[in-house]
């Protein structure tokens, strides 16, 4: 069938919304000026598509304004728009946005001639377009509460006599804590440590909870995180001091009925991560950057107590350092030296690792391997040793590292068993973290991290920042000697013992390792010949004495160095 032009033509300027196209200015009062103009139109209402455009352009005018009139009325007019917006789409989690962009607005100028405006909207959407009559209380007695002066104290008064007392504020008294939140997640302690490279903060929970990141830009940063129908444990630590130049403190409150907030007190603007754990609940905040030294104070401490949070995964350094990396010399009451070692055994519990032909388990032989290395470094170099895992148990891999930089280690070794599509593949190599040089460190990384090709290529972009850190010399030539020590005290006793070399990978469990790290691959437990060594208790036992060799060849040039 053949169309006439004319009627495509047609038909495609039919389709054409009607008024103005929205302008592209980027001033506040060009925004707000086509603001009026969408709602003024219904048939560009009915487009998404210029609402968010609308929103966008408040981001970025916002982004490029970090103070003044115009971004605190342009935060207030973006809560607007996604009031617009939900009222158009009749959406509930439009709704839900333009709340917390109304309770946003508040949190960044909480003294606003615009505040109050914005929490008794706020109550107004979940009063009538939610019908949560609960979270629309608390927004109103939180308007009554603080800010009594307020022309919208009256109506929001009305309003809560309308309303029906939550249960939870009737029976509050009535409760004792343990009772108040059984039923509820709750916030039972927050927890942090404090590297050079970046601060760890940990949210100890009882079950799990939803929750998102919200960062205030300004002179005094924030970030915050709202912790749905959670409760306070009355344990808890409402404030926790951190004054380490990159945190100030930790605070944790109940916002409303339905959320407890818990608010980063920043110094700086800063790249953050977020992470959920379970067994136990946690979430996990890792602010990059190293701590700012403060006015008057000495250089900032490392935190290794107990009841502090446990290590860090320092994914990205917050600059790249132009000086030549120096060699990182353990510090010790008594002197230099390598006093602590963690030693990892790869995978575990529902995580089996690589299995060879004959139904061999990485994580079995690798865990017998760490408790036997384990051993001989104490017995041999007189050091303390710690182990990730003694038994079959499953930890995540940031939480190997974590571990080792909470207990203060020297070195981190982790252990595990090679595995290759071709049986015929087999030997030694040791890996240390940075950019994979190659396609068969990749393949790797991608295995050991339980990834994909893919995500190791994205990971490799976040690496450029690792470039900097100075333990990536100090784990190359940690590598360079366990690597070197174990092909040479192996080959007297087994033919073909083929030395692979010491090779660079983006290996998530070396990642925030605040000390030399490396990741041993002992064996190719995909080949046959390979994999009935590493069942043998005497091929483990002399592998690790080669590693101790290794550790103390290591050990002495540190001391050299440290001596000069």
């Amino acid at each position: 069938m053949r169309f006439n032009l004319s009627f495509l033509l047609l038909i495609f300027l039919l389709l054409l919304p009607t008024g103005q196209p929205l302008a592209a200015g980027d001033s506040y009062s060009a925004i707000r000026s086509d603001y009026h103009r969408l709602i003024k139109s219904s048939q560009l209402q009915r487009q998404r598509v210029n609402w968010e455009k609308i929103i966008r352009r408040i981001d970025r005018f916002a982004q490029r304004h970090s103070a003044g009139a115009d971004v605190e009325k342009a935060l207030f007019l973006k809560a607007r728009v996604w009031d617009g917006l939900s009222r158009a789409s009749g959406g509930r989690e439009d709704a839900r946005e333009a709340i917390n962009q109304y309770l946003e607005m508040v949190d960044h100028y909480p003294d606003s001639r615009l505040a109050d405006d914005a929490l008794f909207t706020a109550g107004q959407i979940a009063e009538q377009r939610l019908n949560d009559r609960d979270a629309a209380y608390g927004y109103y007695r939180w308007l009554v509460d603080r800010m009594p002066q307020s022309d919208m104290v009256k109506v929001a008064k009305g309003r809560l006599n309308q309303l029906p007392k939550p249960v939870a504020a009737k029976t509050l008294a009535k409760k004792t804590a343990d009772a108040e939140t059984a039923d509820s997640p709750r916030l039972e302690k927050i927890r942090y440590w404090s590297g050079p490279d970046y601060t760890r903060v940990v949210l100890d929970l009882s079950s799990p909870v939803v929750t998102k990141p919200h960062l205030l830009r300004g002179e005094k940063p924030r970030l915050y995180f709202d912790l749905l129908y959670t409760e306070l444990s009355p344990h808890l630590q409402s404030e926790v001091p951190i004054l380490n130049g990159l945190v100030q403190r930790v605070r944790a409150s109940r916002f409303d009925e339905q959320r407890t907030r818990v608010v980063l007190d920043l110094y700086h603007e800063t790249e953050y991560k977020l992470a959920f754990l379970e067994n136990p609940y946690r979430v996990v905040i890792d602010l990059m950057g190293a701590p700012r030294q403060l006015a008057g104070a000495g250089q900032p401490v490392i935190s290794t107590q107990p009841g502090r949070a446990d290590g860090s995964i320092a994914d990205i350094l917050s600059q790249v350092s132009n000086r030549q990396p120096v060699l990182h010399v353990p510090q010790q009451s008594k002197g230099a030296g390598i006093k602590l070692i963690v030693v990892d055994a790869g995978h575990g519990g529902r995580d089996p690792g690589a299995v060879g032909p004959n139904r061999v388990l990485e994580k079995d032989v690798v865990l017998s391997l760490a408790k036997d290395l384990a051993k001989a470094l104490r017995q041999q170099l007189g050091v303390k040793v710690m182990m990730t895992r003694t038994d079959d148990r499953f930890i995540e891999l940031r939480e190997r590292t974590a571990y080792a930089n909470r207990v203060g280690a020297d070195l981190f070794i982790s252990l595990h068993a090679n595995a290759s599509l071709s049986s015929k593949v087999y030997g030694l190599e040791t890996y240390f973290l940075n950019l994979s040089k190659n396609n068969q460190a990749a393949e790797v990384a991608a295995r050991e991290n339980g990834t994909s090709l893919e995500d190791v290529s994205n990971l490799e972009a976040i690496l450029f920042d690792l470039m900097a850190n100075a333990k990536i010399n100090e784990s190359s030539r940690l590598a360079a000697e366990v690597q070197q020590a174990m092909v040479a005290g192996l080959r007297p006793h087994y033919s073909r013992i083929k030395d692979l070399g010491v090779r660079q990978g983006p290996f998530h469990v070396l990642l925030g390792a605040t000390m030399p790290s490396v990741l041993v691959e002992t064996a190719f437990i995909s080949n046959r010949r390979e994999e009935k060594r590493l069942s043998s208790q005497t091929y483990r036992k002399r592998e690790a004495a080669a590693m101790v060799k290794g550790v103390k060849n290591y050990t002495a040039t540190v001391e050299k160095v440290a001596r000069r």
